[in-house]
């Protein structure tokens, strides 16, 4: 994935490179509806990388928001899950012995003579 992504890197880097240096003056004119846009192909290149910059972005803060979600509900999941094993655990019966008049002796309470 690293080479993969140096690789990508380079790439990107000499197509900025050729379309900075041998981009043509051509023009082009983009109708928006309320105007019109001039502009030449290295301005055209530049909508495009900035276009493609944000959807980047935007990807990644949706990537991101996901994960953050998914994270909170396992941690919910898990606390409610060890809310419930601690609250039964409370309120089952008791385990310790009760000594004192009334009590009744169990069998292992009882000595041999």
């Amino acid at each position: 994935m690293l080479a993969l992504g140096l690789v990508l890197l380079v790439l990107a880097a000499i197509a900025v490179t050729a379309a900075l240096l041998g981009g043509s003056n051509d023009r082009a004119t983009f109708d928006l509806g309320i105007f019109d846009v001039e502009t030449n192909t290295l301005g055209v290149f530049l909508v495009g990388v900035t276009t493609a910059l944000l959807l980047v972005v935007g990807l990644e803060l949706v990537r991101s928001g996901i994960r953050r979600s998914n994270r909170r509900r396992r941690e919910h999941r898990e606390l409610s899950t060890l809310a419930e094993e601690t609250g039964a655990r409370e309120a089952g019966p008791s385990t310790t012995a009760v000594e004192g008049p009334g009590h009744a002796a169990g069998p292992e309470d009882r000595r041999d003579p």
